[in-house]
């Protein structure tokens, strides 16, 4: 809005002073004064700059009130042209409490496999190597020492145990080099993901040593979530790391109208940017590090914090910071309000301008057909701005929900 108040400025000044010369040249130096005030006033963006500021500012305490954190009040205004929700999976659809199902080793023993996995993922911050860790602990397993390490955004971690490199993680990136697996245990793979698990290899050296498989049930709330976009005729995209026989095992659960399984956090990022090429206008909801990229990269940015995830960089912009997805259904409301709100003083601003601009102007004239003067734009333009006051006023802030 600042640019365009600065170039209507600019036309404003140019305008007058052209009033003036052409009045100065014709009719002497006090019509010249009296016809340069009256078009300044009539060409002046005043109305316009005031369409935001007072709505805005009840939006902040809208927003306020239902426990969001937004920065900048603007986006309300681009969160009302989204037409598209893109969401990731993990601890958002899913509920976050992961737990180990299954340990299928291959020359070791299950608690053998287990120490060596959490071993492996000791130093790593992510919520499943956190899980296998703790649940290695309160088994009082025996862990290794761990000479090197070092953690490969969405695909696992590597180590060096015992004098042996380790690798833990996905199977697709473990079994992306020359690596010795059985059909047995890439026929468990198969398994374990089409019932909706996550299945993580072990590789010691050359061979994958077994399988760590852990699973999350689908959140109540989030599938509730789901169903009301569903009903709002938004369009939903469910974008994970997770492989496609597990993602698609937990999208025949929900509403959801586009999967796209086995993404590292820049191919997340790519979808997004192949949904706006395509003409969307997407709201990206993400609620870790890993899916920052494709935030950044959307309309519309919406980071879903907690106790234990959560951005900590003042220096990133994200529109919105929800503690819960109804949250999200909330702004859509607020937004929606704003954006009427601001449209609504919008055209009372161009209206002033359509009625007080002409009648200025024509008083270059030899005899104007409507007498006008300074007074009657002053008045003119006092009385819009107090109707875009008064409409700005007319919203009111909501108290949080207690859903």
């Amino acid at each position: 809005m600042l640019p365009k108040i600065k170039l209507y400025i600019m036309l404003e000044l140019l305008t007058t002073a052209v009033a003036i010369g052409w009045q100065y040249a014709h009719k002497g130096l006090d019509e010249a004064i009296l016809t340069g005030l009256t078009v300044m006033i009539a060409f002046s963006p005043f109305c316009l700059a005031l369409t935001t500021p007072l709505i805005f500012k009840r939006a902040k305490e809208m927003v306020s009130n239902i426990g969001v954190k937004m920065p900048t009040a603007e986006s309300l205004l681009t969160l009302n042209t989204v037409d598209t929700v893109a969401i990731s999976m993990s601890n958002i659809i899913t509920d976050g409490n992961y737990y180990i199902t299954d340990l299928v080793p291959e020359g070791l023993s299950q608690n053998t496999l287990l120490a060596y996995s959490a071993s492996a993922v000791s130093e790593s911050k992510h919520f499943l190597a956190k899980k296998i860790y703790e649940t290695a602990e309160h088994r009082r397993l025996n862990l290794q020492r761990v000479a090197a390490f070092r953690e490969i955004s969405g695909c696992g971690v590597e180590a060096l145990m015992n004098n042996t490199p380790v690798r833990f993680g996905r199977p697709k990136w473990i079994t992306s080099e020359k690596v010795e697996v059985s059909s047995e245990i890439l026929t468990k793979v198969d398994q374990l993901a089409a019932k909706g698990k996550t299945p993580l290899l072990l590789l010691m050296g050359r061979m994958v040593r077994g399988i760590v498989a852990l699973k999350d049930e689908i959140d109540l709330d989030a599938k509730d979530f789901l169903d009301h976009l569903k009903r709002l005729n938004f369009e939903t995209a469910l974008l994970s790391s997770e492989s496609k026989k597990t993602v698609h095992a937990v999208a025949k659960n929900i509403s959801v109208d586009n999967v796209r399984a086995a993404l590292t956090s820049e191919g997340k990022a790519r979808e997004v940017q192949l949904m706006r090429a395509h003409g969307k206008y997407v709201a990206m909801i993400g609620k870790d590090v890993v899916d920052l990229p494709a935030m950044i990269n959307a309309d519309t940015s919406v980071l879903l914090t907690s106790n234990n995830l959560k951005l900590v960089d003042d220096q990133i912009h994200i529109d919105f910071e929800i503690s819960k997805l109804e949250q999200f259904l909330e702004l859509l409301k607020i937004a929606k309000k704003i954006s009427e709100t601001v449209q609504q003083n919008r055209r009372l601003a161009y209206l002033a301008w359509v009625l007080l601009i002409p009648p200025s102007l024509m008083m270059m004239l030899e005899n104007p057909p409507i007498p006008f003067n300074p007074l009657f734009a002053a008045v003119g333009m006092l009385i819009f701005i107090i109707l875009i006051l008064a409409n700005s006023l007319r919203v009111k802030p909501i108290s949080p929900s207690n859903t």
